[in-house]
């Protein structure tokens, strides 16, 4: 039985998605998986070297036929490869299906020159070509929550590196990024194009999320997404206006906000934001939990415990 972090239902497919150097192997090390099924080491099992690319191809039908018999037996495997593209990707979440398991997306998104400068860092045998990981990289972020629950997965996890380096859940920003992080977001605020697709590298967990408009889809992606700090808003400035904000832990301000109406009374408020939120999946705190400062019921702080799987 596997219990990880991620409270994954026995039987599920878990599958890798990202560049090389981007913490894949590192997270199966750490994680509880009954099976890991890794393309590097198929590799050098049938005669080749972990980083030939030459040999995926027989690599790939080895793992496939793996895949078959673990499926079959019920197992919680992860498939350690980087699965970047979609028509690979199709192919697993059909095989998941014919078995009727859960099939589940572990985005890995590191920026570009911590990929680069750890696959450097590698034995010979064991390095891509850099070519190769800069179209990888590309199509992480092509794979985008959005389109991969499109494409069948059943949900979209992000795992990003810790500060201790290793790999896990994690929503900080280390101290000497902040700046940068801030720059970018106010860019992508203003309409700057580039900024917004830099977003996700900054803040991989919450992408699709920042620059959303529209409260049903905002809060659609969070769940998906698995987001936790994230809170309901609801303030009196002659009217009653909610919203819905996402917070990093060391982030000194909203990443993420959607205005979800203006209402004639506090009691209106409160109700027409927790029905959005509760009708889009979220589990909303025990009311003994909500915040209401000025002690008139001026502002009020909603936290969003949990959500479910999807």
């Amino acid at each position: 039985m596997s219990e990880t972090f991620l409270d994954l239902p026995s039987g599920t497919l878990v599958v890798a998605i990202g560049p090389g150097g981007s913490g894949k192997s590192s997270f199966a090390d750490a994680a509880a998986f009954d099976v890991v099924v890794c393309l590097d080491t198929l590799r050098g099992e049938i005669g080749g070297e972990p980083g030939d690319q030459s040999v995926t191809p027989a690599a790939v039908a080895r793992q496939d036929a793996l895949l078959e018999q673990y499926l079959s037996a019920g197992a919680t495997v992860f498939l350690d490869s980087t699965n970047v593209e979609p028509h690979v990707r199709a192919g697993l979440v059909e095989r998941a299906r014919r078995y009727g398991r859960p099939v589940v997306a572990l985005r890995f998104l590191l920026d570009l020159d911590t990929c680069l400068a750890r696959n450097a860092q590698r034995p010979p045998n064991r390095r891509v070509p850099d070519d190769t990981l800069r179209w990888q990289h590309d199509l992480t972020r092509e794979a985008t929550v959005d389109n991969l629950l499109r494409e069948g997965f059943t949900s979209v996890h992000h795992i990003v590196p810790t500060p201790t380096g290793a790999t896990g859940r994690n929503d900080t920003i280390s101290p000497e990024r902040i700046a940068d992080a801030v720059a970018v977001l106010r860019k992508a605020q203003e309409g700057d194009e580039d900024a917004r697709r830099d977003l996700a590298e900054f803040f991989p967990e919450y992408e699709g999320l920042v620059m959303q408009t529209d409260h049903a889809r905002y809060l659609e992606l969070a769940a998906s997404a698995g987001l936790v700090a994230t809170h309901l808003l609801i303030i009196e400035s002659g009217v009653w206006a909610s919203s819905v904000e996402t917070s990093t832990s060391d982030f000194g301000m909203p990443l993420a906000s959607v205005d979800l109406g203006e209402y004639a009374s506090r009691t209106e408020a409160i109700r027409e934001a927790v029905r959005a939120a509760t009708d889009n999946g979220w589990a909303l705190a025990p009311e003994n939990q909500w915040s209401d400062f000025d002690c008139g019921g001026g502002e009020i702080h909603i936290p969003i415990h949990t959500r479910p799987t999807r």
